[in-house]
């Protein structure tokens, strides 16, 4: 059966995505992708099977079903070795990171984009997406001063951990929102958007 992943790439399934092309590249799986956005009927009922609260990503792992992005990928980067920690204290570091993100981050920053662009049902409000970001300025100044004295969030190389981060802060520049006066943050975050499997996971 495989890995098998249901969400549609311009949700929070992209982060999935790009776990899973880190793999392929890394190990060559393979893995099929359900892209579909549910309608009413068979194929919500189908999705609903595999997550009662209707949300995606999902994933179905040799018949193994998990749920929440956070977890998938965590458990992946864990199953695979890929972008995994190598200690117990840096597996709980990545732990972490991937609850702060989404605890602290991911709701401000959901807000920027949807009152900067007017999208996800919202109506453009400059006023409420700059709030958005002031509530933002706490914890970018936190992931600021944390980079400037290491190259990735935990030591020098990339992890699970930056990756759950990264795609997050990611719809800041879906939402060509400026955050160049956190350099640091913009530097990192650049070298994030450069690796061959973000592109790979954008063409799905």
């Amino acid at each position: 059966m495989g890995l098998e992943i249901f969400g549609f790439s311009q949700s929070r399934a992209f982060r999935t995505l790009w776990m899973a092309e880190e793999i392929k590249a890394t190990n060559s799986i393979e893995f099929t992708h359900d892209g579909s956005i549910p309608q009413p009927g068979p194929q919500l009922d189908a999705l609903l099977e595999l997550n009662p609260m209707g949300q995606v990503p999902v994933i179905r792992d040799d018949g193994f079903v998990l749920r929440e992005s956070m977890a998938i990928n965590l458990y992946l980067a864990k199953k695979h070795g890929v972008l995994s920690l190598s200690s117990l204290e840096d597996e709980a570091l990545a732990w972490q990171w991937s609850f702060w993100v989404m605890t602290s981050v991911e709701g401000p920053t959901l807000d920027a984009l949807k009152y900067k662009l007017g999208a996800l049902g919202a109506e453009q409000d400059d006023a409420k997406a700059q709030a958005a970001m002031d509530e933002l300025a706490k914890p970018l100044g936190v992931l600021e001063a944390h980079l400037a004295n290491s190259s990735h969030l935990i030591g020098n190389d990339f992890s699970v951990a930056d990756l759950n981060v990264a795609s997050v802060l990611f719809w800041l520049r879906m939402a060509r929102i400026d955050i160049s006066h956190y350099p640091v943050v913009s530097d990192w975050l650049d070298r994030c958007s450069r690796r061959a499997a973000v592109t790979a996971a954008r063409q799905h």
